[in-house]
């Protein structure tokens, strides 16, 4: 049986850490939460992990400064960045992925998207070892 695939999940609403955790642990991930912006990226430097899910709102640390915590030590780290607010403009979506995110989705998510999402991101992660 081959391992699981890790997740973190760095959002400041426990609802959506218990769906990710819900929904993804039967599927074959090992997911970790964290809660604020300054524990998420302690945990990102601290372990690696397949792919980071990070909201842009939240207490300490804010997602952009987050992203650009990881990418400075981990560039090669897949972070999908939720934001709560969509933006007619994209401006947000392009600034994020010039930052280094791997994509950009607004709340709510729906879950075929995401799965959607992290699969078209997995292979790369295989192919950066």
């Amino acid at each position: 049986m081959s391992k699981n695939r890790s997740l973190l999940v760095i959002d400041d609403e426990k609802g959506y850490r218990d769906f990710y955790k819900f929904v993804l642990e039967p599927i074959g991930y090992d997911v970790f939460t964290a809660s604020d912006g300054e524990e998420g990226l302690k945990m990102a430097l601290e372990k690696d992990y397949d792919i980071v899910l990070l909201d842009v709102h939240m207490p300490k640390m804010r997602g952009p400064e987050v992203l650009e915590g990881i990418k400075k030590v981990k560039p090669s780290q897949i972070v999908i960045i939720f934001s709560s607010s969509s933006d007619p403009t994209f401006s947000f979506e392009k600034t994020a992925k010039k930052m280094g995110a791997f994509e950009c989705l607004y709340k709510p998510v729906d879950l075929d998207d995401i799965l959607a999402v992290m699969d078209k991101a997995l292979p790369a992660s295989g192919d950066k070892k």
